[in-house]
């Protein structure tokens, strides 16, 4: 017969038969809010935990991903195996009803939330990683959380009604993985499968003819086959419709000449495209000269590496080369609109913000939908009382509730929801 455990008034029941218990390995916590306000309160702490007990992250065909896959490619089209631990109810640092809860990954994706990886940076892994939490906790539990409520705690890593931390977490019992049916079966079949058939790839043909007798070798071809020549390909249009019919002595400087890039260009592409040398003309330049083309259809051939079409090795490129449908448009326009800000420049938006106070900061959090550059093409000026947000798609002011000091402002930008969180200290 089973037992209960009895500690003060605390009850604890023994875990279901044919369990393990686990203990999480502490990773980061983040706060969330509830999408509606319930009993329980409104706050829910996860913290995202590691355990070898979850297995590792497998692509679309269940075959577990490489080290360097993780590191280089992060987990885009990736299977994330989680495990959801119970909600437990638990009273935030003001007294107030919360509840925690434990999402265990695997230990190899948790170590990337707070490291990174070679050429993936950590909120890569960590936003995919909270994305997956709540996901499973309103499946689990029905707690379903408020879009871009969610902060990141700085120093605690792990939340509990008990007291636990880092150094203590709360052990939960979860039924182990199969390991000779289900998926881990059906995805090691798969495994085998693929290196048999690339094992068969890589084996030389062995069967004869019926008649027995040993294959011939291809025939070589005759004298009147041109040959390709070498470093060139000829398109299935024959020999003669060559993609570089002069050979391999276009392009090359002759003694004396200097190195032309564009002569290394074919002369049908070369009559009809604009072409920009990007080895010649690079960062703020290169976006001037392509952004100026694309709004106006004039291209400033008198930049570096920009050639208008038609140009020929060696030749001077026109100021500005023509070439797009609303050129003639803009020869028509008046004087006042070549004062560098065309009058047909769209209105900028009023992008959509929250704003969040408490007694110790005030929060707002920005969603940028059509941001195009990043950060980087933000501009943010902060005020004791006002707060305002500039880009190329948006402009934003904001009054604040509270007098703050604009010398502690900490922002930061999520490129996967184009959401930009701004906290302000509160002036003391």
């Amino acid at each position: 017969a089973s037992r209960v455990r009895s500690r003060g008034s605390r009850v604890e029941m023994p875990p279901p038969p044919r369990t393990v218990m686990v203990v999480p390995e502490p990773g980061f916590c983040f706060k969330a809010q509830r999408a509606r306000w319930i009993e329980a309160g409104g706050k829910v702490f996860v913290n995202v935990c590691g355990h070898p007990i979850v297995e590792p992250v497998c692509g679309a065909n269940l075959v577990r991903v490489t080290e360097e896959h993780l590191d280089t490619r992060g987990l885009v089209n990736s299977r994330v195996p989680v495990c959801v631990g119970p909600a437990r109810p638990m009273l935030d640092s003001e007294g107030h009803d919360a509840t925690a809860v434990d999402v265990l990954f695997h230990p190899s994706v948790l170590k990337r939330a707070l490291l990174g990886g070679k050429s993936v940076t950590k909120e890569h892994y960590r936003d995919y990683l909270m994305d997956i939490a709540e996901k499973n906790i309103a499946e689990e539990h029905a707690i379903v959380c408020a879009p871009g409520r969610r902060v990141v705690l700085g120093v605690a890593k792990y939340k509990g009604p008990n007291g636990e931390n880092k150094d203590k977490t709360h052990a939960f019992p979860v039924f182990p993985p199969e390991t000779e049916s289900g998926e881990d079966a059906f995805a090691e079949n798969v495994n085998q499968k693929a290196l048999a058939l690339e094992a068969r790839k890589k084996e030389p043909p062995t069967s004869l003819p019926e008649n027995g007798e040993k294959q011939k070798d291809a025939p070589r071809p005759t004298k009147a086959t041109k040959p390709i020549k070498k470093g060139f390909l000829f398109p299935s249009g024959g020999a003669d419709a060559s993609l570089y019919p002069n050979g391999s002595a276009e392009g090359i400087p002759k003694p004396g000449e200097q190195y032309d890039p564009l002569g290394h260009i074919p002369e049908n592409i070369r009559k009809t495209c604009h072409v920009i040398d990007s080895g010649a003309l690079r960062g703020a330049d290169f976006e001037r000269v392509t952004k100026q083309y694309a709004e106006t259809g004039r291209l400033d051939t008198s930049a570096p590496g920009v050639y208008v079409k038609g140009s020929e090795p060696g030749s001077k490129p026109e100021k500005v080369g023509m070439g797009h449908p609303i050129e003639k448009k803009l020869e028509n326009t008046s004087a006042a609109s070549c004062s560098g800000k065309r009058d047909t420049e769209k209105p900028k938006l009023v992008p959509e913000h929250v704003t969040n106070t408490n007694d110790e900061s005030v929060e707002i959090v920005v969603r940028l939908p059509l941001l195009v550059g990043g950060m980087s093409s933000v501009e943010l000026e902060t005020g004791e009382t006002s707060c305002s947000l500039t880009s190329p798609e948006y402009e934003l002011t904001v009054i604040l509730p509270k007098h703050v000091d604009p010398n502690g402002t900490t922002a930061k930008f999520s490129a996967k929801r184009k959401t930009l969180t701004v906290v302000l200290p509160v002036a003391r």
